[in-house]
């Protein structure tokens, strides 16, 4: 048993009794609420809306509520890049989630494709009302990266910056959680695979922000930083790296493997003030890997500033923009975001002196540049406009041809409830 796994045990403990248990055993609102006679919910129960239908009961303390996800997204390419121009469902994620005696909580969230289904997060927690924490088990994002742990309902482009493929993907383990006093604070023990784990070692996760000025002169800001540890072994062969528009271009070669300790290093900013709202990150991964019996560390790194302006003049931020009743451009009633993403990321040369990508799947640094155009009719519906610039350091080929820049444009219709 490696010491993670021990990790995992202590982490546990600490955590449940350090972090809130007592009110569980004691006078809490869970169980003891009412002395020997506990707290129950109210029999009566009734139906209601807000940001989802929900069935509540009548003093509050239990409730189940379904939202749901629709996005639909259209590509288009230059004809000479070697890309598929196409329209695909992205996802249609129901989102079934709720709370009995107020504490007890859990979610569940699948998400379908035309091809596939896959479990996003279902998970079954605790919420301790003294430390306003939240102890989970389960199925569910890893604290790190900002763009993963805020709503993907509200983003300001229809896919994320290229540096969140480096962050996690959903996983199976232990995740705590806690917001007071301006911080918001995460740790996480988990498989580090995204799904079943290939060893008894497991992945750490932590996350802290800090709320460093909300006033509304200056406006909002925050400051964090993200660690991830562990270790992975698995094939990576004809897997790889993608750029703004989701599009391959590094790609592994065959025997390419993860194969030792991983880190990920996070830091994270966001400001809003009234219509102007931005966003920052940069991330460092260093990652033991193999080919051919050959090993080395492989370090990737990068950044990128998102910057959104309502062109209404309503105020913008993580929820998104609030609906203009006043027709905007285009004559068209509603609110609209004009906003620009510039990402940057670096990739090691040994993956390409070791035989580890393809013959002509190599880019030492990518660079894009996103500009979108979204519209706000409802508050349920929106639509996503983008083009995207990529730029790359060495030519690539991906069947039309070596090159060294790409031009995609994006749209993306989107129902939220």
């Amino acid at each position: 048993m490696g010491w993670k796994t021990g990790a995992f045990s202590l982490m546990s403990l600490v955590v449940f009794f350090g972090m809130g248990a007592a009110p569980l055993f004691g006078q809490s609102s869970i169980s003891q609420a009412n002395g020997n006679q506990g707290h129950r919910s109210s029999e009566r129960f009734h139906f209601s809306y807000d940001e989802g239908f929900a069935v509540e009961s009548e003093d509050g303390r239990t409730r189940i509520a379904l939202e749901g996800l629709i996005q639909v997204t259209g590509k288009a390419f230059q004809p000479d890049r070697g890309r598929v121009s196409e329209f695909a469902l992205r996802r249609f994620r129901p989102e079934l989630y709720g709370f009995f005696d107020r504490n007890v909580m859990f979610r569940f969230e699948p998400k379908f494709t035309e091809n596939e289904v896959e479990l996003e997060e279902a998970w079954v927690g605790l919420h301790f009302e003294e430390s306003n924490s939240i102890l989970r088990i389960g199925r569910m994002k890893a604290p790190f990266n900002l763009e993963e742990v805020r709503s993907r309902r509200h983003i300001h482009f229809p896919l994320f910056s290229m540096m969140n493929q480096f962050a996690p993907a959903e996983d199976h383990g232990l995740f705590w959680s806690k917001k007071n006093e301006g911080w918001e604070l995460g740790l996480a023990i988990y498989n580090g695979t995204g799904g079943a784990d290939t060893g008894s070692s497991k992945d750490i996760a932590a996350r802290a922000m800090h709320t460093l000025f909300d006033d509304g002169r200056k406006g909002h800001f925050d400051l964090g930083v993200s660690l991830t540890l562990g270790r992975q072994n698995q094939s990576v062969a004809t897997k790889g790296i993608v750029n703004g528009a989701g599009e391959p271009v590094l790609r592994y070669a065959s025997g390419t493997s993860l194969s030792g300790n991983r880190m990920r290093l996070g830091l994270e900013a966001v400001w809003f003030q009234g219509p102007w709202m931005g966003q920052a990150e940069a991330m460092l991964i260093r990652q033991r890997m193999s080919q051919s019996g050959v090993e080395d560390t492989v370090q990737f790194s990068g950044a990128y500033l998102d910057v959104a302006y309502s062109l209404s003049g309503l105020p913008i931020d993580f929820g998104g923009v609030a609906v203009s009743k006043e027709k905007g451009l285009f004559g068209l009633p509603g609110s609209w975001v004009l906003a620009a993403r510039l990402s940057t990321l670096r990739n090691d040369g040994s993956l390409q002196a070791l035989g580890m990508t393809e013959a002509n799947r190599f880019s030492g640094k990518i660079t894009n540049l996103s500009l979108g155009l979204n519209w706000v009719p409802s508050k349920h519906f929106l639509v996503r406009n983008a083009i995207v610039f990529s730029k790359y350091s060495d030519s690539i080929d991906v069947g039309g041809g070596p090159h060294n820049s790409e031009i995609a444009l994006m749209v993306e219709w989107q129902l939220h409830w």
